[in-house]
């Protein structure tokens, strides 16, 4: 029986005069749905270890944001990770699968030739073995409007009970609402959780940074939407566009345990059989993502002007710099912004007032 404590509320969600009122009973079926425990019952009782679809990217029996740049790669990312899984295939860009698992994807995005053409090709560039994709890959191309989007993705839930669920991506689930707004959001999240009722099935959304916000770095806080959002996910991938040719790949927030912290470079190549493939090229260095994550132009602005300066500077002879004839002219009060710029991406460090040094972090290099 609930123990009533004065001043709370109790499980119907009204407070102890109502529950009183009511005779002192308590729904059975919202009890059933609660978990109470008290004293030694506490620390006597068990959990499970968190279960991986692929280490470390995506838990089973949780919801994931795999949230990332446009045309950073997101869609290969996800497809090619759900052709690893449902195939038997044993890595996925050197996270480990354990085991084989059925997987349903839904794309929303790009279109039914397009989506086929990409798993042919990934196929291709993965090594799928086909034949084992026979009874445990489940594919729903975009079908139309949303009003026929989420009846046709329960139905193949229930027809094909996958462990994994897929869907690229929010933005078109939500029938292009505005998915800042949480009144809006906030009931979509649910029926998308409630999705792995029946079976606990791993959930992966793809989702994406708001435009423009590059510079920021990889920060769960350039997600587009409400904040709603933030606090439905339970494990959180992301997915940067480079100033170079590759992705960085990395772990946002979770509520599992103790995250992989490593940022790597992913890239989509093609392959000798006219295939395409995702690869981890190597780790990236902490104190080189911010260089990374700035845009193209900026980085051959501030190259051009900064290779010209000596290790030791001062502010006059930055201004001289980026004044005079031999470079691109800016102005005194750019040049200053682009001081400061470079001292918080930690590219300069600042020595005292008016003289600065070059750091060993000044631009990005494969392989340093």
């Amino acid at each position: 029986m609930a123990k009533i404590v004065k001043g709370k509320t109790n499980l119907n969600g009204g407070d102890v005069t109502e529950f009183l009122q009511n005779g002192g009973k308590i729904d059975d079926e919202k009890v059933s749905k609660v978990n109470i425990l008290y004293g030694l019952d506490i620390f006597n009782a068990t959990y499970d270890p968190v279960e991986w679809v692929i280490q470390d990217l995506f838990p089973m029996r949780a919801k994931t944001i795999a949230v990332g740049d446009f045309e950073a790669g997101k869609s290969y990312f996800t497809l090619g990770a759900a052709l690893s899984i449902a195939s038997g295939k044993t890595e996925y860009l050197g996270f480990t699968i354990k085991k084989q698992r059925k997987v349903l994807y839904v794309d929303l995005e790009n279109g039914h030739q397009e989506t086929i053409k990409r798993v042919h090709k990934l196929a291709k560039g993965h090594n799928i073995d086909i034949e084992m994709c026979r009874d445990t890959f489940g594919l729903l191309t975009k079908p139309g409007d949303f009003e026929d989007v989420f009846p046709m993705i329960e139905a193949q839930v229930e027809v094909f009970c996958p462990d994994v669920i897929i869907i690229d991506n929010l933005y078109q689930l939500s029938g292009s609402n505005n998915i800042a707004d949480a009144d809006k959001i906030k009931p979509l999240l649910t029926r998308i959780e409630n999705l792995r009722s029946q079976k606990e099935s791993a959930i992966i959304l793809v989702h994406h940074f708001n435009k423009n916000t590059q510079e920021q770095g990889l920060t769960e806080e350039r997600m587009a939407g409400s904040s709603v959002i933030n606090w439905w996910y339970e494990h959180c991938v992301m997915i940067g566009k480079t100033c170079e040719s590759f992705s960085a790949l990395s772990i946002g927030k979770s509520r599992l345990e103790n995250k992989n912290r490593g940022t790597y470079a992913i890239e989509i190549v093609d392959t000798h059989d006219d295939g395409i493939m995702m690869q981890k090229r190597f780790l990236i260095k902490p104190d080189h993502i911010s260089t990374l994550m700035m845009s193209k132009a900026r980085k051959i602005k501030w190259e051009s002007h900064l290779e010209r300066m000596p290790n030791l500077f001062q502010t006059h002879e930055w201004l001289n710099v980026c004044s005079d004839s031999h470079g691109e002219s800016v102005s005194e009060v750019t040049a200053h912004r682009w001081l400061s710029d470079m001292v918080d991406y930690g590219m300069l460090e600042k020595m005292s007032h008016g003289r600065y040094k070059k750091t060993n972090a000044e631009f990005y290099a494969e392989g340093s």
